[in-house]
């Protein structure tokens, strides 16, 4: 490509500036590329998903912010609640990026369109044709088969046909398909050749993250306990209602489960809690991503349960689960998956998904651990994402399928 930048045009309604959103993926990956070869700007809305918060101020259209290099050109939205308002909202966008496009200073050499929602897709492979550059789809859930197995839809509603026919359009017109999902099977199965499908999952930013361990916590767990800790949403695809039966069942005042976040399911669990009348359940406020790492430092085991759903013979690739594995800390995973990531690494007790008696069993068997023992399972996990999962590796990833398509290789 000689001496002239590339110049990428990243597309995501939810892929915020860091510090207004924990969602992080785009940020950390494209943060790694040289100043000096690649000019990345970011188009995205200005609420923020995660958070139920606005960006920008009353009456403000539009508002740019650059981070480490990285041009967020951040277009007003509507604030929505319900799921119908949601759909506009992204109808909406859809629009706004093809206007806005109109006004970037550089011409863009490649489009990397970003799901969860297809309308990113379709303004990215829009805009592919119109400055007539390599289109990137990556597929961050596998819409609209995702919002099927979480209830939200049918196979014979009339929004899942419209859904499955823009998923065909932008399979057939991507260049390349980025896949989190731990293999290509799904793709093949609906007609993707396998050879423009690329796995590149979420990761962890390592240097990052050890750079956070002297923050001081804003939780204090209980002393002198064992603590198992778990991060994150607190909504249906969590299932966290499943360590709640496993807490009722563990006579033990020594173990406390910890839950840390937010979500729609929050308030029902914490009344589940009152009514069990459980002494070692303790719920905590969202906390901000900078305070994670000095946070799981101070648990003794994470646990991550996730549903019993076909849709994960594909794979998963939770952002929680690099975490842990950062962390050093042991891992309780229940989930029936392609990838048993904490299985394969050895770092700590899988089980199958929605099993109450083997999560119980999974917790007193660490719990019964010795220091060491329970040390190297952690260690384990560290070494695991080091090698496989820290963002500086997952970045050369995506700067290799770039440059491929941009010399004419599609391999």
């Amino acid at each position: 490509m000689g001496e002239k930048m590339i110049n990428i045009l990243l597309i995501n309604q939810y892929s915020y500036p860091p510090g207004k959103s924990n969602w992080r993926r785009h940020f950390d990956l494209f943060k790694n590329f040289s100043k000096e070869s690649y000019n990345i700007d970011v188009i995205c809305g200005s609420f923020v998903h995660d958070r139920k918060e606005e960006i920008l101020n009353k009456g403000e259209k539009y508002r740019l912010i650059n981070s480490e290099g990285i041009k967020y050109h951040i277009l007003s939205g509507i604030l929505y609640k319900s799921k119908i308002i949601r759909m506009l909202s992204m109808v909406q966008f859809f629009f706004k990026v093809l206007f806005f496009s109109k006004k970037l200073k550089d011409k863009p050499n490649i489009i990397y369109a970003s799901s969860p929602h297809p309308f990113n897709g379709l303004a990215g492979m829009y805009l592919a044709r119109k400055y007539k550059c390599p289109f990137i789809l990556e597929i961050r859930d596998l819409w609209p088969e995702t919002w099927v197995a979480m209830g939200a839809t049918t196979k014979k509603s009339i929004l899942y046909k419209v859904f499955a026919y823009i998923e065909k359009v932008l399979y057939k017109n991507a260049d390349k398909i980025v896949t989190l999902t731990a293999n290509k099977d799904y793709y093949t199965s609906v007609g993707v050749d396998e050879k423009k499908v690329e796995i590149v999952s979420n990761g962890v930013d390592l240097a990052k993250y050890d750079s956070l361990l002297g923050e001081k916590s804003p939780i204090k767990f209980s002393e002198n306990k064992f603590n198992i800790l778990y991060t994150g949403a607190h909504g249906t695809a969590n299932c966290l209602e499943f360590i709640l039966e496993v807490a009722k069942l563990i006579k033990n005042d020594e173990i406390i489960f910890n839950f840390i976040g937010e979500g729609e399911k929050k308030e029902e669990l914490i009344k589940k809690v009152e009514d069990y009348k459980l002494k070692n359940v303790r719920f905590y406020s969202p906390i901000n991503k900078n305070s994670i790492p000095s946070t799981l430092k101070n648990g003794d085991a994470m646990i991550l349960p996730v549903r019993n759903e076909p849709l994960y013979k594909y794979g998963i690739s939770p952002n929680k689960m690099y975490e842990y594995f950062a962390s050093s800390k042991p891992i309780i995973f229940s989930g029936n998956v392609a990838n048993d990531m904490v299985k394969e690494a050895n770092a700590g007790i899988s089980v199958e998904a929605e099993n109450i008696e083997k999560i119980k069993e999974a917790v007193l068997s660490l719990y019964n651990m010795s220091n060491e023992e329970r040390e190297i399972l952690g260690k384990n996990g560290r070494n695991y994402v080091e090698e496989n999962y820290d963002t500086k590796v997952l970045a050369k990833k995506v700067e290799k399928i770039i440059l491929n398509l941009l010399e004419g290789k599609n391999v």
